[in-house]
């Protein structure tokens, strides 16, 4: 299997910043599956071609640069690793639940490495595992619902604190997409995918942990002990405290589903929103042909306990991503904006969750104005259901690092 060919639409040279962004990429829906015909990390040049890669032989996910300037790389099978610009890999921890006696690498004892991993400081590591829960009432025919937790371990495996999200969000809160076969297909049966954590980061204002959770169409911003500071997203179905923390959104409208949050130079928190159901329970779920997908960003006042809306790029302008995707800043303040979960029928129809049709991705690189700079596709024309690309989203690294790159 050859890597995927990018289809560069638009490219003005010029208005790039120079270095490159990272994607990983891979073959079917790859978050619910340990593996593909082809897994890599691409590197996208300035001058719009793929300038290196590195290859895999398991799923992967997300992929960050460390604070020691290496690559963080999240597998599908609960394994996440360190690796050199050169393709090297350096360190390698697992889930030990998860994996055979004397695998490769550093045990963690948690349950299930995923999505994401980012270095908080020099031997900290942030991530995401999951907890099995049992259901206070049952929901139709679940009976378990699997809360996400956040796991803050250091290089040598040892877990510094474990927070789960069972503690910090109400079960009974439960929104489209809940009910999905994300766990089952994974082997813990009559079990909802309540909270569907995919992203973790910092703030770098104080410090404290931004967690994006898709089921809960919500950013939520805890202390590192665990103490919940505010809620971002849509306004239904919250009670007592997590109500009372919730953020007034000052213009526009509520994300759904969202991806890769981030901050911008300016501050701002960005965000990648797929605007997937459109509402939550008991308000209708959004046709499928008027969902639309958007960068946005917004200022946080605390004090105020408001976010405003400061940018806000797509709709038409960009196809509808129903899952993964992102955005990444680039220094120059253009936005980067990966569309990398595009799934269609053969005949160019949209396809419901869970995702089974024709992967491709779309890359868009814009001004803060909305100016596009750069405009290129991954697909595969040839492809049946469960076959094409996909991804999950963008890392810019500069151009220092970016020629230490050897494939």
């Amino acid at each position: 299997m050859e890597l995927p060919s990018l289809d560069v639409k638009k490219l003005d040279k010029s208005r790039r910043s120079e270095g490159v962004v990272l994607m990983t990429v891979g073959r079917n829906t790859r978050s619910l599956n340990k593996t593909s015909e082809l897994e890599a990390i691409i590197a996208i040049g300035q001058s719009g071609e793929i300038v290196w890669h590195r290859l895999f032989e398991f799923g992967i996910m997300d992929c960050r640069r460390s604070l020691s300037d290496t690559l963080l790389v999240m597998a599908t099978d609960g394994r996440a690793m360190e690796i050199d610009l050169d393709g090297t890999l350096i360190h390698q921890w697992y889930c030990a639940p998860r994996f055979p006696e004397g695998a490769t690498g550093v045990p963690l004892d948690t349950l299930k490495l995923h999505h994401t991993i980012c270095e908080i400081a020099p031997g900290r590591y942030l991530s995401l595992s999951i907890e099995h829960k049992e259901l206070k009432q049952p929901h139709g025919d679940f009976t378990h619902f699997m809360a996400d937790t956040v796991v803050i371990f250091d290089r040598q495996g040892q877990i510094e604190r474990e927070i789960s999200t069972a503690d910090l969000l109400d079960e009974t809160r439960i929104s489209y997409g809940a009910e999905g076969p994300y766990y089952v297909h994974q082997g813990w049966s009559a079990t909802m995918d309540w909270s569907h954590g995919n992203s973790a980061i910092l703030d770098p204002k104080d410090g404290a942990i931004i967690l994006s959770f898709r089921h809960q169409d919500a950013l939520v911003k805890i202390t590192e002990d665990g103490e919940l500071i505010w809620i971002l997203g849509a306004t239904v179905g919250w009670q007592g405290s997590q109500k009372e923390s919730l953020l007034k959104i000052e213009g526009g409208r509520a994300f759904y589903h969202q991806h890769d949050p981030s901050f911008l130079s300016t501050g701002e928190l960005m965000l990648f929103d797929n605007g997937v159901s459109g509402g939550i329970p008991p308000e209708p779920l959004q046709p499928l042909e008027e969902r639309e997908s958007f960068g946005l960003a917004y200022a946080i006042d605390e004090q105020a306990r408001t976010a405003t809306e400061t940018w806000r790029y797509g709709g038409t302008d960009l196809p509808y991503s129903h899952y993964v995707s992102g955005i990444c800043e680039m220094p120059n303040s253009n936005r980067f904006i990966a569309c990398a979960g595009l799934k269609h029928a053969l005949d160019g129809s949209r396809v419901e969750f869970p995702p089974m049709g024709v992967g491709s991705m779309v890359f868009k690189e814009v001004t803060p104005e909305g100016d596009v700079v750069f405009e290129a596709e991954i697909n595969d024309p040839e492809a049946v259901p469960e076959e094409g690309w996909n991804g999950f989203r963008p890392e810019y690294l500069p151009p220092k690092l970016s020629q230490k790159l050897v494939n």
